[in-house]
This record gives structure tokens, sequence and C-alpha cells, in this order.
């Protein structure tokens, strides 16, 4: 099952959030958007409990799904239902092992990593990954 939830979970990992994210408002007739800072904590959590994890050689299934859920809890609209899709595989890949390669899934993860490099400002905060 660890294999199974490294493969889900390296999905979101390669450019979740590390550190916090911006915040803008709307003054005169510039108006910017203000980023999803909950979401951008819980990815944030998740990015620093993959790194340790990996650190350790050593999966816990148990944190993750606390992470994850707090990232389905807080996402915004746009990937609400792709991080919802992300939670439930994970939930139950042990139990349905089709999950793996599930394109649907992969999908989801894929669209709630995008969101996450987009909008909490990965790269432009940390720069390219070296975790790969």
């Amino acid at each position: 099952m660890a294999t199974v939830v490294a493969r889900l979970l390296v999905l979101l990992v390669a450019s979740a959030c590390v550190a916090g994210c911006g915040g803008a408002s709307s003054t005169g007739s510039t108006t910017t958007t203000t980023f999803p800072k909950r979401f951008c904590a819980a990815a944030t959590s998740y990015e620093n409990e993959l790194n340790r994890e990996a650190s350790k050689d050593k999966r816990d299934v148990a944190k993750q799904l606390t992470i994850v859920t707090q990232i389905a809890g807080t996402a915004p609209p746009q990937v609400r239902a792709d991080a919802q899709t992300f939670l439930h595989a994970l939930q139950d890949v042990g139990h349905d092992p089709r999950l793996r390669n599930n394109p649907s899934v992969e999908t989801a993860v894929n669209n709630v990593n995008r969101y996450a490099s987009d909008k909490c400002g990965f790269f432009t905060q940390q720069g390219p990954s070296t975790g790969f």
C-alpha cells in the first residue's frame, strides 16, 4: 500500500505550497485575487510531511490522510471536487487497488497540484524544486 500511496502523493508533492500564501486587495481600479490561505497552509503542511517521510523512508498514511482532509476541506471551488476525489482515492486505495492507475484520480491530483502551484506561489517563493 505504501507504494500506491506514494504514487498518488508524488503527483501533488511536486508543486505543493512550501511557504505562506500571498494575499492582495482591491484598491482603486486595480483588483487582485486573495489566495486561499488555509488551502495553501494545508498544502504547505502536506509538502513538509512528505519531505519528513521521505527523509525517514517511511510513510505515515494516517498523517497524510489528516492533511489531505484539510486540503479537501479548504480547497477553493475551482478545485474542490478534484481535492475530494484525491481524498477519497487516498482513503480507498488500500481496498481498491484499481485506483493506483485510475486516470480520473491522476487528473484530479494534477488539477489540485496545478492550482496549488499557481495560486500558492510555490515556484515564485522557492525557485525550482530540488526534490526530483
